[in-house]
């Protein structure tokens, strides 16, 4: 059975389809005897407006398309909190879909948000050709979360990486600790090694690679903080009688594991993403490329201690 049409309601409701049209547009012409008698027709039938053909028709669809590296991060589902949030605020609504963090299916899940013509593409921590973003953003609207990208078409938001180090470091220099390394425990290098690297940190991927001096450590590419915390206690360090821990992220396991973190919040890094693009697309392509940084906040819990 296909479903319900205007015909459908109109021939329900004993009505013509032009009043029909009119009720379903929310036409102040039409009386309310006979606008009660066409939405209770509606409601009988399991009638909806057509969003996509009514939006394609008035040159938008009120529709934002959303790629997502996983859907089982907690820090994923933040962001596109933040992007939800926002999104309300401009009547758009929003159609997530994820690519698993592998380039080629990425692709192909953006490809498939550009064929249902969206009003914008926000896209989170992508790991496609920065070449294939850009003629993305040629024909639609778009902004990045967490990737920073040289182009005049595409809006930007990321953390500040850097700061996120300088004062994780700065944390611990304050309770007594000198000894201090990164552990990056996640499936592929963090993008914060860099800057850990950069700030003399040792960097290592596995709990018993770290310097027996090491009284403090940063962990990365760690959703809650509980791998970074358990592999620390099977190595027989004590944390944080032995070793003060400091993870970057933000997600809700870690405040139920009572772990110290540092991240950008990253329901404010989706909340700014949804509002650069629906400037954009507000102003059209003479949009400026905005290039927003968000700092980074420290939340200090159970796992950092004096050394």
């Amino acid at each position: 059975m296909g479903h319900p049409t205007l015909e459908d309601v109109a021939a329900r409701a004993g009505v013509s389809r032009a009043l029909v049209s009119l009720v379903m547009r929310g036409s102040p012409k039409v009386a309310e005897p006979r606008r009660k008698a066409v939405l209770e027709a509606a409601r009988e039938l399991g009638y909806r407006p057509n969003m996509m053909a009514r939006g394609l028709a008035a040159g938008r669809t009120g529709i934002v398309g959303v790629l997502l590296p996983d859907l089982h991060d907690p820090g994923c589902a933040a962001v596109h909190d933040g992007l939800a949030d926002e999104a309300a605020h401009g009547d758009v609504r929003l159609l997530a879909t994820t690519g698993r963090g592998r380039p080629a299916r990425e692709l192909a899940a953006l490809n498939d948000l550009l064929d249902l013509r969206p009003d914008g593409v926000v896209l989170c921590g992508p790991r496609i050709a920065a070449a294939d973003i850009e003629r993305a953003a040629a024909g639609c609207p778009a902004a990045v979360v967490g990737r920073s990208l040289r182009s005049t078409r595409v809006d930007c938001v990321t953390g500040d990486d850097t700061a996120a180090v300088e004062q994780a470091i700065a944390h611990l220099a304050e309770l007594g600790h000198r000894g201090m390394a990164c552990l990056d425990v996640g499936a592929r290098p963090s993008p914060l090694r860099g800057a850990c690297e950069a700030a003399g940190l040792t960097v290592v991927t596995a709990p018993e690679e770290l310097p027996r001096a090491a009284t403090a450590v940063l962990a990365l590419g760690d959703t809650t903080g509980t791998t970074a915390l358990t592999a620390l206690l099977r190595a027989g360090r004590r944390v944080p009688e032995d070793v003060s821990l400091i993870v970057h992220g933000t997600p809700p396991g870690a405040e139920a594991a009572q772990v110290t973190t540092i991240a950008p919040p990253p329901a404010e890094l989706g909340r700014l993403a949804m509002a650069a693009l629906l400037s954009r697309v507000k102003d059209g392509p003479s949009a400026k490329p905005q290039r927003l940084t968000v700092p980074p906040r420290l939340d200090i819990r159970t796992t950092t201690a004096p050394a």
